[in-house]
């Protein structure tokens, strides 16, 4: 929970009659929104996020009354940076006046908690994994077992059949 977000949107020049509507959510149970523009040419947003959840970026192109809907497409330049990556560092360095190397030990500090979360995230997930890949060994180990005792099963009941058939036809 809060994640620094920076989002970038430039819609560039396509066919007249189109405007693109820009929505910022996420989609945590609360589905928090984070931003929202009508007719978009080019927007920046910034922001803290409320939930560990994605964040959902939507664009909509609408085209006027008079336009014919016919298959139009608008070209849209999209970048979306989170955490340290989503810092404006030159603006921090100005307010706080800090020298270039406080600067670069803060970003690297930001950088570093990234990596931590990243690795935290990893770990959850590839226990998540082992949790589940464990549990289908022992589907696999158990479906096997039945398997086998079926196949014993019907190799024995073959003997015995063919035995008391070659018997009654005093073949044996």
């Amino acid at each position: 929970m809060g994640t620094h977000v920076r989002v970038k949107a430039k819609i560039l020049p396509g066919i007249p009659g189109q405007k693109v509507n820009m929505e910022i959510h996420d989609d945590s149970p609360h589905v928090n929104q984070y931003g929202a523009r009508r007719q978009v040419d080019d927007a920046t947003f910034r922001f803290d996020t409320q939930a560990h959840a994605n964040v959902i970026v939507c664009f909509q192109n609408v085209l006027e009354a008079n336009f014919p809907n016919d298959g139009r497409s608008q070209t849209i330049q999209f970048k979306m940076e989170s955490g340290a990556m989503a810092e404006d560092f030159h603006k921090v360095q100005h307010e706080e006046k800090l020298k270039p190397m406080e600067m670069e030990l803060r970003r690297l500090a930001l950088t570093l908690d990234d990596v931590q979360d990243e690795l935290q995230y990893l770990k959850q997930r590839e226990s998540t994994l082992r949790d589940a890949n464990e549990r289908m060994n022992s589907r696999v180990k158990t479906f096997s077992l039945i398997a086998i005792g079926v196949l014993v099963g019907v190799a024995v009941y073959q003997v015995l059949y063919l035995r008391r058939f070659f018997q009654q036809k005093k073949l044996i």
